[in-house]
């Protein structure tokens, strides 16, 4: 069974894809049944929920924290 940081990860790659695949071949902001579609703000959600994606891996990462003395 995959651990929470594995789907978490699976989960950015298949956003940051789509990202790829938008960035190769743009598509259109549009309207469909009176609801319009905004490209760019989808691009820029996208890319906000990859950041808070990654810092929710990171968070659950373990880390070091080294100190340096001075004298």
């Amino acid at each position: 069974m995959p651990s929470v940081a594995d789907n978490l990860n699976a989960t950015i790659a298949g956003y940051a894809a789509a990202l790829a695949a938008d960035s190769v071949n743009p598509q259109p902001s549009y309207e469909l049944d009176g609801k319009r579609v905004d490209r760019n703000q989808w691009r820029e959600g996208l890319q906000k929920l990859i950041d808070a994606l990654q810092k929710t891996v990171n968070a659950q990462a373990p880390y070091i924290v080294s100190t340096k003395m001075v004298l």
